[in-house]
């Protein structure tokens, strides 16, 4: 595994397959839709001004039959998967003193029980087709506290006409 970071404001940087297949490890294979990911900071780079951008695709929904749009359950599943993917790219870099404690190693094993979505909110501005989208992921504030860290973050999903859809998540983050 790569551990360069490329620290330049407007640098994207792919990320790896492996990395995503292992971060996406919980997830079973009919219920994977981020197919890929990149990383950028849109500032002086640090985890306050770094994006996780990814593309999506959802041929089938793992839940129900399809609906022909974007709904609150996909909502949730496609920020899981781009949130995990910018914590474990942050706790890789040691980028967030508020994940300090973790190791990779330590986030895979505890990433489903220590990363708690505390509070969800998703607008849906437009119908968004959920056959090929995009979505971003940042981290606008983080708050360490003596056994957990309070992380506020921001998600856009959108598709290649007029489709959008944006939210905002409160996470808790377990000490390890």
């Amino acid at each position: 595994m790569n551990n360069q970071l490329h620290l330049a404001a407007g640098v994207e940087t792919m990320l790896a397959p492996d990395f995503l297949d292992r971060v996406l490890g919980p997830y079973r294979p009919n219920c994977r839709y981020l197919r890929a990911a990149r990383a950028e900071f849109d500032g002086v780079p640090g985890w306050e001004s770094l994006v996780i951008r990814g593309e999506f695709a959802i041929d089938a929904s793992c839940y129900i039959d399809d609906t022909g749009h974007f709904n609150a359950v996909e909502f949730n599943i496609c920020y899981n998967q781009l949130a995990y993917v910018h914590l474990a790219h942050c706790i890789r870099h040691g980028l967030m003193p508020a994940l300090l404690g973790y190791d990779l190693q330590g986030f895979h094993r505890l990433q489903l029980s220590n990363f708690l979505i505390a509070n969800i909110n998703s607008s849906y501005h437009s119908p968004l087709s959920p056959r090929r989208f995009s979505g971003e992921v940042r981290v606008v504030s983080a708050k360490k506290r003596s056994r957990f860290s309070i992380l506020r973050t921001t998600c856009r999903f959108r598709d290649g006409a007029d489709g959008r859809s944006d939210g905002e998540v409160k996470l808790v983050v377990l000490r390890p």
